[in-house]
């Protein structure tokens, strides 16, 4: 290491740093790391292209949110390193990106990129919420990393751009059951039933924790044209986890039609959901309700007799809807 590379302050640690023990050299990076001003990143520039894996490791770490030109493209190229361990400490550094000018450089490198850069850069993105993302998450939806198209998800769910609905509810059908999972939680921040139909289709979902994001996002919609497609869920789907999203669903939706599955739920033999259907019962508010609940009072489980006399008392009272 020339002496180009070095900051004043470190002169003590120039013979640690061109150490020919790699581990003695990544001790030293640490301890340049709490020397060096953020804005000084050349030395562990030059460190990123050590022969040893482990130095270019504790370099990228100490590049983390880096925002110089210089370290977001060494982070870049790291990106390609042929020890995994490097990329993924690059892509950790790039996540942390907070600078919008250093964000750009990525939408400018993204292009031209492989898929694993991609993901990367999509990665550190998502929290700049730039406008030009929104394009580049767009074409990251179609990329055939399965690890790209969760970003490009995810980035996409950050910018909560009405125009990346009908993007966001394609991907709902990605072959990828990750993808699907978090593109149907992104189609939480709809304004209107537009994505409703892709919801509705991932109720009925071959994966499991696909169905339940899909019952918890309508739940958060209040669409009351789900209710059909989440009372058909509580009363047959296979994983009480399901179930139990609907029963809370259908429960925010306070869906009389709901009253009869929500009361056949209370004798599941998983008392959480049967603390969820009888909560749900009592902010539905209707009065059908009162004979399931009244049974529940003799439920084996203290917290559904407790949340069942509750639900009583809501019934006793006048519902404001």
């Amino acid at each position: 290491m020339t002496d180009t590379f070095i900051h004043p302050e470190l002169a003590a640690l120039r013979p640690l740093l061109c150490h020919p023990d790699p581990a003695v050299r990544c001790v030293a990076l640490l301890q340049a790391a709490d020397l060096v001003a953020a804005d000084d990143v050349t030395l562990f520039v030059h460190a990123a292209r050590d022969p040893a894996p482990e130095v270019r490791q504790e370099a990228v770490r100490a590049l983390e949110g880096a925002a110089a030109p210089e370290a977001v493209t060494t982070l870049l190229e790291c990106l390609g390193d042929a020890d995994i361990r490097v990329r993924n400490a690059a892509a950790a550094s790039l996540a942390e990106l907070r600078d919008t000018a250093a964000g750009l450089l990525l939408v400018e490198r993204f292009g031209g990129a492989d898929s694993n850069v991609r993901s990367a850069i999509l990665a550190a993105l998502r929290n700049l919420r730039l406008p030009e993302s929104l394009a580049l998450a767009q074409q990251g939806l179609a990329d055939p990393l399965p690890a790209t198209r969760r970003e490009a998800v995810r980035v996409l769910a950050y910018l909560r751009a009405p125009q990346a609905l009908p993007h966001l509810a394609q991907a709902a059908s990605d072959a990828d059951p990750q993808v699907r999972r978090a593109a149907v939680g992104a189609l939480g921040y709809a304004s209107d039933d537009s994505t409703l139909p892709a919801l509705l289709q991932s109720l009925l979902d071959s994966d499991w924790e696909v169905r339940e994001e899909s019952a918890v996002t309508l739940g958060k919609l209040l669409l009351p044209s789900s209710a059909g497609g989440l009372i058909t869920a509580l009363l047959s789907d296979q994983f009480w986890q399901v179930r139990l999203k609907a029963a809370t669903a259908l429960g925010r939706l306070r869906e009389s039609s709901a009253v009869p599955a929500l009361a056949n739920a209370l004798k599941h033999t998983i008392s959480n959901l049967r603390k969820e259907a009888a909560s749900a019962l009592g902010t539905i508010g209707d009065s059908a309700a009162v004979p399931a609940l009244t049974a529940a009072l003799d439920d084996p489980d203290l917290e559904v007799r407790k949340i069942a006399s509750h639900s009583l008392s809501l019934l006793a009272k006048p519902v404001s809807r």
